[in-house]
């Protein structure tokens, strides 16, 4: 499987979460992410 890196801001991140709540692979994506500095 291909691995992407997106760099999002928390607001991106929260808009995500509430425009994509329907789609479990998106989320499951969005629950995996990890921060960095």
């Amino acid at each position: 499987m291909s691995k992407y890196v997106v760099k999002l801001s928390e607001e991106d991140l929260q808009m995500i979460k509430d425009c994509h709540s329907k789609n479990p692979s998106i989320m499951k994506a969005v629950n995996e992410a990890k921060k960095e500095d």
